[in-house]
């Protein structure tokens, strides 16, 4: 995350010098990228006057701008990513990289726009887990609407695990606390946001994994191949007055 801050620290900072950043296309000319997000706040949702918000939808954009793009957001679930990557339906998914089950449709950025740690929260009087296997046979709290990587999948067949699907990020608060599950399995960015608000005591986790997150292109939409190269190309010029903001 520290490649993140410096890279917004030195587009708010270029932005704050100049009045906007570098001049890219305006008008019928600019090139639109059909871009989706997963409701993920506060890195990525949809706000009370119904646009996208969040770190990096923010971040997506600045880089879009610096290469002569506009992007017209869709929050979709994840599924419905899935299948329009797939099919053509969507240019971009800001998403994680490197999802196996999406490799034979979709190509990705050479960055990383940042990285989503997933943790298993418990109440205080629960035995610590350090990663994935250590979940069998255990009382999971899931969310609704997440993939989990299809990492958890063989949890949900297990006969020893049981496994409690939760409509949303409150409610599967609310089953830990009334001890329906033993581990909430929930990614640290919404989960912190929600904790913000609504605290649970004795709350504590233990880190899973961390994965990095990208902007993930689908084939069969065309076009995608020079969207990505122009993108890469902002990216490395933005890397470039960061290190240089950096040394002043």
């Amino acid at each position: 995350m520290n490649t993140l801050r410096t890279i917004l620290n030195a587009v708010t900072f270029a932005a704050a010098m100049s009045g906007c950043l570098v001049p890219a296309a305006h008008g019928a000319d600019r090139p639109v990228i059909r871009g989706s997000f997963i409701e993920f706040p506060p890195l990525a949702y949809t706000n009370d006057s119904g646009q996208a918000e969040g770190t990096f939808i923010d971040l997506a954009e600045d880089i879009a701008d610096r290469a002569g793009y506009g992007i017209r957001w869709q929050e979709l679930p994840i599924e419905r990513v899935y299948l329009y990557l797939e099919q053509g339906d969507i240019d971009m998914w800001l998403g994680s990289a490197g999802v196996p089950e999406l490799a034979p449709y979709t190509h990705e950025t050479d960055f990383h726009t940042g990285s989503i740690r997933l943790n298993a929260y418990s109440r205080a009087d629960a035995t610590p887990v350090s990663g994935l296997e250590d979940l069998q046979g255990k009382r999971l709290i899931l969310i609704r609407g997440y993939t989990y990587w299809r990492l958890l999948d063989h949890l949900k067949d297990d006969p020893d695990t049981l496994v409690t699907i939760a409509p949303g990020h409150r409610s599967a608060i609310r089953m830990l606390a009334f001890k329906r599950g033993d581990y909430l399995i929930n990614f640290q960015s919404p989960m912190d946001n929600i904790l913000e608000t609504s605290p649970m005591s004795g709350l504590r986790h233990d880190d899973l994994l961390k994965w990095p997150l990208t902007l993930v292109f689908s084939r069969k939409a065309g076009g995608t191949g020079k969207m990505i190269e122009d993108l890469n190309r902002a990216w490395r010029d933005m890397q470039d007055e960061a290190e240089t903001i950096g040394q002043e």
